[in-house]
């Protein structure tokens, strides 16, 4: 019970101290860092339907763009991809985090993808008023995640913490495009007008996407949120050896009973 309510209160200390200092220039490199996964999501979703990634890029005002071949793909699922790929970012990496489980895969997951994304050969001419952002990005958190999973477990750990806490509140963040922004410039915008051309149906059609993508959301947030709890059951069941004893002062606890107890430990007997 005590560490199911040490990861509530650390949540819930991250997530205040996120949105306080969220206008602050420090945060800036993590931004973009989430803005790079967003647009990592787009990329990774026209690999897997078949598309052709031609390059991404990100601006230092946080907007980011990836380009693919046209045709190519399936454009509904790569579209939705940017929204839904980065909290999902976010969910497994504080998932990680909260849980102890997985820390230096998940890191190697991520370092190694932001790297293998930030590098990835550009294969058209690109616009962008700084090209060399996406190598500085993607190049130097994807050596600080891997690194620091063999080297520096514990800041690797505060790491996954405050980036995947950061991912997943970005995330909710940019579903207020859909709100107070141009929500036709936005991804769900993009896939209407892809869908319907210049139907008068195509704005009403982006605010439905609009609300799916930020049902989804929601709902792995939301998730996350119960991952800070749903561990209680299996701390609870967690044998104290000593009471065990106490209880059954004739038994001698050998190495394979103490197996046995860690055994049904886990299953929660």
């Amino acid at each position: 019970m005590k560490t199911v309510i040490l990861r509530v209160v650390a949540l819930s200390v991250l997530i205040v101290l996120l949105i306080f200092f969220w206008q602050s220039p420090a945060l800036k490199p993590l931004k973009l860092f989430v803005v790079f996964l967003h647009e990592t999501s787009h990329a990774i979703a026209t690999i897997l339907t078949g598309g052709q990634l031609s390059a991404i890029s990100i601006e230092w005002d946080e907007s980011g763009a990836t380009y693919a071949a046209s045709g190519k793909g399936i454009f509904f699922l790569i579209a939705i991809a940017g929204y839904i790929g980065s909290i999902l970012w976010g969910y497994i990496m504080l998932r990680a985090s909260l849980t102890g489980r997985w820390i230096r895969t998940v890191s190697l997951l991520v370092g190694l993808t932001v790297i293998f994304f930030g590098f990835f050969p550009d294969g058209a001419p690109i616009k962008t008023s700084d090209k060399y952002l996406k190598y500085i990005i993607s190049g130097g958190w994807g050596l600080m995640f891997t690194v620091s999973a063999f080297i520096f477990p514990r800041f690797n750990h505060l790491l996954l913490f405050v980036l995947g806490g950061l991912t997943a509140l970005y995330s909710l963040y940019d579903l207020n495009d859909f709100i107070h922004g141009d929500v036709m410039r936005t991804d769900a915008g993009i896939l209407a007008h892809y869908l319907l051309g210049k139907s008068a149906l195509v704005k009403p059609l982006a605010y439905i996407i609009a609300g799916f993508i930020s049902s989804v959301s929601i709902y792995i947030f939301l998730r996350l949120i119960r991952t800070a709890l749903s561990h209680e059951a299996e701390e609870q069941g967690e044998v104290d050896l000593a009471e065990w004893q106490q209880q059954n002062p004739d038994v001698e606890i050998t190495p394979e009973m103490l197996e046995w107890l860690k055994q049904k430990s886990r299953r929660g007997e």
